[in-house]
């Protein structure tokens, strides 16, 4: 009987616990985080990593899942280094979930969840996408309804024009490296926001400043000792000197919207503009042979597509207002 009631007891505990849990996080906001995450990694990018360690440190939000996708490595890979950093941070708490192994690869376990957890929270829930959006997309293909019950969805891709550097052009690998998934997300989903690689090279931070705010805290040694090349690998490669901080900027549009300006815009939407990325504002409108004479296939006019899909999707583009402000929260994230 003591047994029993023991046990009783530490049932109505942890429900306890659940339920005060529940009631703090009632009034946060609810993210999902789906990226490729390389950070530490040789030769790979750092800023999404950056991102989730930024998510991790924030008390006013649930991070509800992280979930991994390809672009700056496998998918596998990516899922891996996150799990191994989740446990070093000690958040293994926070889900992890597998995205598709590669382009049009819609079913996986990140897109059933995040039907899962659309369908659960309606309306509540924000997405960050810092890489390829397969997972998206396959959450979309899975279930049609899916954009309708998502929040918004706030990406760091695409161009706008070339991105030329000292040494070599950098090519657009977010919404490139499946294209048909991020045409599929950019014609269909709803409240999107887009930070491109041309609007955060408006701010660069060097490798001393960087440095300088890290090296006296735990979290910024942390990061440190994973990405001591990274900076040397941006100059070797690329002539850049510095560090072009593109997912952190996306999540700081996020939070900080009053340091960006926001502009809606009208972009033509065509697998063959996105096999580069390129993201194209369109201002004609009225009439079929304007379309044409633009290259718009005429088997698509002759199908009836809807007209938003002809002249174009209104999406919402962050460009970087407050710039020493923006670069004084990168820098302050981890000090």
């Amino acid at each position: 009987m003591e047994t029993e009631k023991i046990e009783t007891e530490k049932i109505e505990t942890e429900k306890m616990e659940m339920q005060n849990r529940a009631r703090q996080n009632e009034n946060k906001r609810k993210i999902i985080f789906d990226c490729d995450n390389t950070m530490g990694i040789p030769g790979c990018d750092m800023d999404d990593g950056l991102c989730l360690l930024y998510l991790l440190g924030r008390e006013d939000i649930e991070l509800l899942a992280v979930s991994a996708s390809f672009g700056n490595n496998r998918t596998k890979v990516v899922y891996e280094n996150t799990r191994t950093m989740l446990r070093e941070r000690n958040r293994e708490d926070i889900p992890l979930w597998l995205g598709g192994l590669k382009p049009e690869d819609w079913d996986s376990e990140s897109s059933r969840n995040l039907v899962k957890f659309a369908r659960a929270y309606p309306h509540e829930i924000d997405l960050i996408v810092t890489g390829s959006l397969t997972n998206i997309a396959g959450a979309f293909v899975l279930d049609p309804e899916f954009f309708c019950l998502i929040k918004g969805i706030y990406f760091m891709g695409g161009i706008t024009a070339p991105l030329i550097f000292e040494k070599k052009e950098m090519k657009e690998l977010n919404f490139s490296v499946d294209y048909k998934a991020s045409t599929l997300v950019l014609q269909n989903g709803e409240n999107l926001h887009i930070i491109t690689g041309n609007a955060c090279l408006a701010v660069m931070t060097s490798y001393s400043d960087f440095k300088e705010r890290l090296e006296n805290s735990s979290i910024g040694q942390y990061i440190l000792k994973k990405e001591s090349d990274w900076f040397a690998y941006n100059d070797r490669e690329y002539g850049i000197k510095g560090f072009y901080n593109w997912d952190m900027t996306t999540v700081l549009y996020y939070f900080y919207p009053e340091l960006f300006f926001r502009k809606k815009k009208k972009i033509l939407i065509t697998e063959e503009n996105l096999k580069t990325g390129f993201l194209e504002e369109y201002l004609k409108t009225g009439f079929i042979e304007e379309y044409l004479e633009i290259g718009y296939p005429e088997e698509n006019l002759k199908a009836g597509y809807p007209e938003e899909k002809v002249l174009g999707r209104e999406l919402y583009f962050g460009e970087i207002k407050e710039k020493e402000e923006v670069k004084r929260k990168m820098l302050e994230a981890f000090a």
